[in-house]
């Protein structure tokens, strides 16, 4: 019986499938020499490329299947997804808007848009992308080829800082994620899900997700499968309750008090300054201030427009050499991980806006303190990290933090959704690319010992 497409994609497919991606681009390009215009086997060509890390095949192949068939939504959104990872925003962009313009409902270039807003920082543009996507389905599957753990990952409508990105964390080679998206509407049956052996919560603290915590709680007492990152205790690290989480732990946790709009003139003549300021919800240094005087807070209340703020005590934590050095910590099963140091001569640091790339000096200090976080924190501040992993009692979680001048450990925040990640240059960052994968593996060994313990 002659081969047909059909036949030849299915049998590609199947080794795609099993892992054996090599074999699969073998069968896809026999398929192509018999059936040179059929567009579906160089889209499926161009993803198993992809998978196999060989991108610039894999644009190749999507051409071609997008020269054959100019309106195949999956081609568009698979060369805007690869071209999103390369950096090339602005071309993904026009490709997912064109699959958006052949289907108005395809959940995969939703998704993509969603991603790509956020980059462009167009949040509710972005969110709006999400909830078009989340109408149609809240579970997403990625299978691993060669599987070694599967998790479901339960997670909460919004924007990047509304979950723990756990896509970073796995290897998507031997880790099958399953991501389900909880509605207070909306029910989820067991028998509904595919196999997983652990539930990974990773919905971050804020107002808005008290209600989907109170669902993965639900939800995780009717699965009755191993929980990491109980919903009660994510909850006790927000700004809010993150003092009183910490107070019998040798550190400094500044106080948050929480200011209403309609009660600024009263409150900034009672405020000791100079105090922080930031609206409440605000992450990544957004609208973020150190005020020095009643008319300073009036004026900043005035621009911003907040309907609540978070004020704390200004600590200043100033080196010996006038710059700020801001470290992250992640914990995983307790035990400290380094992220990244960022040195900067303006106290509010973020990354981002911390001049690492422009200085070895500080990228060279940053090494040293991934290399080896106990030259940094011995001592008291080691102590602290250990206080604090119990104090919390989360699986997985993250604090920036800072070594104030007397010697003691000072936690800005605590959050279980702070980025970790290897996709800044190795060219210039080569040691992060070296020891931020421990907290991956460091993620992946936590995950398998709870799988074992039932097993």
């Amino acid at each position: 019986m002659p081969e047909t497409i059909a036949s030849l994609n299915e049998k590609a497919i199947a080794l795609r499938a099993a892992g054996r991606l090599n074999e699969a681009v073998g069968i896809f390009s026999e398929a192509i020499v018999m059936f040179p215009q059929a567009a579906v086997l160089y889209n499926n060509l161009a993803m198993t490329l992809d998978e196999m890390g060989a991108a610039k095949e894999a644009l190749l192949a999507y051409d071609s299947a997008l020269a054959r068939s100019p309106k195949f939504t999956a081609s568009l959104v698979g060369k805007a997804s690869l071209l999103l990872r390369e950096g090339r925003i602005d071309e993904a962009r026009r490709l997912y808007e064109e699959a958006l313009s052949v289907d108005a409902a395809s959940v995969a270039a939703h998704l993509g848009m969603y991603e790509l807003l956020q980059i462009k920082g167009e949040l509710p543009a972005a969110v709006e992308h999400q909830r078009q996507a989340l109408q149609h389905q809240r579970l997403f599957s990625h299978r691993a080829s060669t599987e070694r753990r599967s998790i479901l990952v339960l997670c909460a409508p919004g924007d990047w800082q509304a979950n723990v990105p756990v896509d970073f964390l796995f290897d998507r080679k031997t880790t099958t994620v399953h991501k389900l998206y909880l509605f207070e509407h909306r029910k989820t049956r067991d028998e509904a899900l595919p196999a997983y052996g652990v539930i990974f919560n990773a919905v971050a603290e804020s107002d808005e997700a008290m209600a989907t915590l109170r669902l993965v709680r639900a939800f995780a007492d009717a699965a009755g499968k191993p929980l990491i990152n109980a919903p009660e205790r994510v909850a006790a690290v927000g700004r809010r309750a993150l003092p009183q989480t910490l107070d019998g732990v040798d550190c400094i946790t500044p106080p948050v008090t929480e200011l209403r709009a309609e009660r600024i003139a009263e409150a900034a003549a009672h405020v000791d300054y100079p105090i922080v300021i930031r609206p409440v919800g605000s992450h990544a240094g957004h609208d973020f201030a150190r005020i020095a005087s009643p008319k300073e807070l009036h004026d900043y209340a005035a621009r911003v427009g907040a309907r609540s703020y978070f004020a704390s005590p200004f600590v200043d934590y100033a080196s010996g050499d006038g710059n700020y050095r801001k470290y992250r910590v992640v914990f995983v099963d307790g035990k400290p991980f380094p992220v990244h140091l960022a040195i900067s001569p303006n106290w509010m640091i973020h990354y981002y806006n911390a001049p690492m790339a422009a200085n070895q000096w500080m990228r060279d200090e940053e090494a040293a303190f991934l290399a080896d976080a106990g030259s940094v924190f011995s001592g008291a501040p080691a102590d602290a990290l250990d206080g604090i992993a119990r104090a919390v009692g989360l699986e997985y979680f993250g604090i920036d933090c800072a070594i104030g001048p007397d010697g003691r450990l000072i936690v800005f925040e605590a959050d279980p959704a702070m980025l970790v990640h290897t996709t800044d240059p190795v060219e210039l960052y080569p040691y992060k690319h070296e020891y931020v994968p421990r907290i991956y593996r460091a993620v992946e060994s936590m995950i398998d010992r709870r799988i074992a313990d039932i097993n």
